[in-house]
């Protein structure tokens, strides 16, 4: 039963869809179904969040390195459909944390666009593989910190990522289509 005492942590952990810019970075073109497949996978992930209303304490998402109204600020520019579901979680009493170390992910862009420049090797493919692991472990740790004992928290991440989260937190995955298998099918095309 939710909101019972003995629930533990729970975290939903939504895989989220890849943004228009985001999706242009790694392809160069969006596939014509790409706003079909966006709507779908948030419509679905609205839908599966319905029963959790008033129950979620905490969201989390990646690039957010504020809390509060300035994560939903943030969030608002990043990712529109995102941020409907995110800002009618916090509606709802959820607090909205900060989940990113701008340093780390300040770093990681920066390697991201070495990467896809002419001066990508084998060395920038490693520093940038090696902030993004310092990048999940922040976020692993802002959740092992922040999430309480009886508490739900919602995780929205670029499906890539990955985190590890303490052995008593119950991790819920959300998602009607891994948005990593659509990117991957869209690049073999």
């Amino acid at each position: 039963m939710l909101g019972g005492s003995d629930m533990g942590r729970m975290l939903l952990y939504v895989p989220r869809m890849y943004t228009e810019s985001e999706f242009k970075k790694l392809t160069l073109t969006l596939p014509e179904d790409f706003q079909q497949k966006t709507d779908e996978f948030w419509s679905y992930v609205k839908e599966k969040l319905v029963i959790f209303d008033g129950k979620v304490q905490r969201v989390y998402r990646d690039k957010i390195d504020k809390s509060g109204t300035e994560a939903l600020n943030c969030l608002s520019m990043l990712d529109r459909e995102n941020y409907v579901i995110a800002k009618g979680l916090v509606e709802k009493g959820a607090d909205f944390e900060a989940t990113e170390d701008s340093m780390l992910t300040a770093e990681s862009e920066s390697w991201l666009e070495m990467l896809n420049s002419k001066a990508a090797n084998s060395i920038v493919l490693e520093n940038y593989r090696e902030t993004i692991r310092e990048r999940d472990k922040h976020v692993s740790s802002r959740i092992n910190e922040t999430l309480k004992d009886n508490e739900v928290g919602v995780l929205f991440m670029e499906p890539n990522r990955k985190i590890t989260v303490d052995a008593d937190i119950k991790v819920i995955r959300v998602c009607r289509f891994d948005p990593s298998d659509y990117l991957r099918s869209w690049q073999a095309t």
